[in-house]
């Protein structure tokens, strides 16, 4: 029980238990989820650190860094947009993203 419970101590949704007089039932948050909401993802952190380099990146940028493809890193970028983390300048070719201020 001390494992679970410490388990779960960064995130803000908690282990439910509830005792009865001849047993208990322990309810555990999908912390798959909790991380999609609250958190970065380990691809979504990379993406984030190229920040700390440059003022600006491309798409090309995220799949040097993840070593995925381009439709991959379009899914890490469309998350990070859906976070509010970055956001768009330009168009086409000429597409940049930004840290969201």
């Amino acid at each position: 029980m001390p494992k679970i419970i410490r388990s779960y101590e960064e995130y803000a949704l908690k282990p439910q238990i509830e005792v009865t007089d001849n047993a208990f039932k322990i309810t555990l948050p999908n912390t798959n989820e909790i991380s999609e909401k609250t958190h970065l993802g380990d691809n979504e952190r990379t993406v984030m650190a190229l920040f700390e380099d440059k003022d600006f990146i491309v798409r090309k940028d995220i799949e040097a860094a993840l070593c995925v493809s381009q439709t991959m890193a379009v899914r890490v970028i469309k998350r990070l947009l859906d976070k509010n983390e970055i956001k768009v300048i330009g168009q086409g070719k000429n597409t940049k993203y930004v840290i969201s201020r």
